[in-house]
This record gives C-alpha cells, sequence and structure tokens, in this order.
C-alpha cells in the first residue's frame, strides 16, 4: 500500500508541475500575443505620424515655393530695369539668393544623422 501511495503522489506532483508548466506556457503565450499586438499600435501610430510630418512638409514646401514665385513677381513687375535694380528688388533678390546657405550643411547633418538612427532601429 505504501508504495502505491508514494508512486501517486510522485504522479500527482509531475502531472501537478505538468500542468503548472503548460499553463505558465499559455501565460507567456497570451503575454506574447498582447506584445505583438501593442507593437503593432505603436507602429501603426508612428506610420500616422510619418505621414503627417510629410504632409506638413510638402505644404511647407509648397509654401515657400508660392512665397518665391510671389517675391519673383514683385521684381518682375517692378518699373526698374534688370541691369539697374531699385534698393527694394536688389533687397528681394539677395534674400531669395542667400536662401540661408550658411544654415544648410548643418541642417543636412543632422537629417542624416537622424536616418541613420531610425535605419540602425529598423
Amino acid at each position: 500500500m505504501k508504495k502505491l501511495t508514494k508512486l501517486r503522489t510522485k504522479l500527482n506532483l509531475q502531472e501537478n508541475r505538468l500542468r503548472e508548466n503548460f499553463e505558465m506556457l499559455d501565460q507567456i503565450r497570451a503575454d506574447a500575443v498582447n506584445d505583438i499586438e501593442s507593437l503593432t499600435e505603436d507602429f501603426q501610430h508612428m506610420t500616422l505620424v510619418a505621414e503627417s510630418i510629410r504632409r506638413n512638409y510638402r505644404a511647407l514646401l509648397a509654401q515657400n515655393q508660392l512665397l518665391k514665385d510671389t517675391l519673383l513677381s514683385i521684381v518682375d513687375e517692378c518699373e526698374c530695369w534688370p541691369q539697374n535694380r531699385c534698393d527694394r528688388c536688389q533687397q528681394i533678390l539677395k534674400i531669395i539668393a542667400s536662401d540661408n546657405s550658411e544654415q544648410k550643411p548643418d541642417a543636412a547633418q543632422k537629417y542624416r544623422g537622424i536616418l541613420s538612427q531610425l535605419r540602425n532601429l529598423g
């Protein structure tokens, strides 16, 4: 009888451990599914943010082009001669020509740095 009782308790202990392991594995799998769903939501949000940034940047570029075109049309419609521009037209042309070129290399380097960081994340 003692042998049978010991055998049953050993089997019960093994069975209980096995069941606990199965329950733990089920919890781990459920957590993994939740993590994947959370990541999916995060990626969807990042996609929406990136699309919004792209739209805003395109709108900004369009506004910049419209501003440049407007300034050039002011110069074109001015009564001064191309070889002898008035002070206002000279100032407009100087502003358009400068285009803040001293800031461009730094901005381009920052942009490249951000792109390389994003690529390293992927």
